[in-house]
C-alpha cells in the first residue's frame, strides 16, 4: 500500500487475498503436521537400532538428522502462527475498510469532498482539496476529518503490525523460527527496539544486521577536513552517530510533533524538523556559543548530535501502534558535512553553497541515519 496514498489504497484494497493467504498457511500446516515425529520414527530410530553410522562421522550424522526433525517441528509451529496472524489482520483491515467507506459516504452526503490523501474540504479545484470554508462548514469538516483520521490510524496500524508480526514469526535466520510468538497483530509491544530495527531493515530487503560503524562527530569532522574515507556514510540503530541524534535534546520535541501529526492526519508518513534559526541569526549565534560549542568541547550527548548537524529534517514512517497507543516509527535523516554546513550559524547563502567540494580536503561527506524506535504512549 506504499505506492499511493493510504486512504485510496485502503478503500480499494482487495482484502480477500489475505483470506487466500490464511487458507494457504492452513493447508501447509495440515500437510506438515506430525512430519517431525515421522522423521524420528521412520528414519532416526531404525538407523540407531540397526547400528548404522557408528564411525567417526556418526555424531555429525545424528546431529544433522536431529536438526531436520527440529526444523520440521519448527516449520509446523510457524505455519500455524502465520495463519492466525493473517486471519487476525484480515478481520481488522476489513473492519477499517468498511468503516472508511461508510465515513466517506457520510461526508459526501453532507456535501463534503474527501481527496485522495484523505483530506476533507467543501471545495475542489483541479482535483485538489481547498480547505478554506465558511464558519458553517468548519465543524462538519473537522468532524469528518477526525473520523477519517482515526480510521486511517487503525488501518495503518493493522497493515504494519501484520508485517512485523508475520516476519517475526517466520524469523530472520537461516532456520525456521523455533519460537513463533505471535498469533495476532495486537501483541507488538513484545518486540524490542533492536528486533524492530532488524525486522524493519529485512522488510526493506536490506541486511537486518548491518556492520556497526565507529564514526563519531569528531572522526567525521576530521574526514571532512582531510578528505579521507567514503564520501557517503550510512548509520543504523546502535551506531554512535545514530544514538547521538536519538538522545539529542531536540528529538524530544520532534517525537511529540510526530505523534501529533499522526493523531491529526492518520497518514503513515510525514516530516518533522528542528531549526537552529527560529530566533533568527542572533538566536543561532547564541545557540552556537551557549550550546553547540560547549557540547563539542565537553562531548555533551544531549546536544552533540544536533551541534554536529545544525538544523535537520526527519522523514518518518509509522511502522505500527501497540495496544497501549505507543507508536513505532522509522526515522530517516539526511545530513551533509560541508563548507556550507560548517558555517550554518550565519545562515545559508548561495555563495556559501558554491564553496562546497566533492573531493579532496574540505570535501562534503553525506550521511544517512536510519533507525526505528517506539514512542511511549505517555508522550502523547
Amino acid at each position: 500500500m506504499a505506492d499511493e496514498p493510504f486512504y485510496t489504497a485502503l478503500l480499494g484494497a482487495d482484502l480477500t487475498v489475505l483470506d487466500s493467504l490464511a487458507d494457504r498457511w492452513e493447508s501447509i500446516h495440515k500437510s506438515i503436521h506430525g512430519l517431525g515425529k515421522r522423521m524420528y520414527d521412520d528414519v532416526l530410530v531404525p538407523l540407531r537400532n540397526k547400528g548404522y553410522w557408528e564411525g567417526a562421522a556418526a555424531p555429525y550424522a545424528w546431529r544433522m538428522i536431529d536438526d531436520i526433525e527440529r526444523q520440521l517441528d519448527d516449520a509446523t509451529a510457524v505455519a500455524d502462527a502465520a495463519r492466525k496472524v493473517v486471519e487476525d489482520a484480515a478481520g481488522e483491515l476489513k473492519a477499517a475498510q468498511k468503516d472508511l467507506k461508510d465515513a466517506a459516504r457520510r461526508a459526501a452526503e453532507q456535501g463534503l469532498y474527501v481527496g485522495s490523501d484523505g483530506v476533507v474540504s467543501t471545495n475542489v479545484t483541479d482535483g485538489e482539496c481547498k480547505v478554506d470554508s465558511g464558519d458553517t462548514d468548519k465543524k462538519a469538516i473537522a468532524d469528518a476529518q477526525r473520523e477519517i483520521a482515526e480510521i486511517l490510524r487503525r488501518g495503518v496500524a493493522a497493515d504494519r503490525n501484520l508485517s512485523f508480526s508475520l516476519t517475526s514469526d517466520l524469523g530472520l535466520g537461516a532456520w525456521f523460527n523455533d519460537d513463533p510468538k505471535f498469533t495476532d497483530i495486537n501483541s507488538t509491544n513484545r518486540i524490542g527496539h533492536e528486533e524492530y530495527n532488524a525486522l524493519d531493515l529485512a522488510l526493506q530487503g536490506k541486511n537486518p544486521y548491518p556492520a556497526g560503524s565507529s564514526d563519531d562527530p569528531y572522526s567525521l569532522g576530521w574526514d571532512w577536513v582531510s578528505g579521507d574515507g567514503a564520501r557517503h556514510r550510512e548509520y543504523y540503530y546502535g551506531d554512535e552517530m545514530t544514538e547521538l541524534i536519538r538522545s539529542s535534546d531536540s528529538m524530544k520535541q520532534l517525537r511529540l510533533d510526530t505523534v501529533e501529526q499522526w493523531r491529526s492526519t492518520g497518514q503513515p508518513t510525514g516530516d518533522v524538523a528542528y531549526s537552529i534559526s527560529e530566533g533568527g541569526k542572533l538566536g543561532a549565534l547564541g545557540k552556537l556559543f551557549t550550546t553547540d560549542l560547549p557540547a563539542i568541547v565537553t562531548g555533551d550527548e544531549d546536544h552533540l548530535g544536533e551541534a554536529f548537524t545544525g538544523s535537520y529534517n526527519l522523514n518518518y514512517t509509522v511502522k505500527g501502534e501497540d495496544p497501549d497507543g505507543s507508536l513505532v516509527v522509522e526515522y530517516k535523516l539526511h545530513n551533509t558535512t560541508s563548507n556550507e554546513s560548517f558555517l550554518h550559524f550565519i545562515g545559508y547563502y548561495d555563495w556559501l553553497e558554491k564553496t562546497n567540494r566533492e573531493e579532496g580536503v574540505f570535501s562534503s561527506v553525506d550521511q544517512e541515519i536510519v533507525w526505528t524506535e517506539r514512542i511511549p504512549a505517555k508522550e502523547k
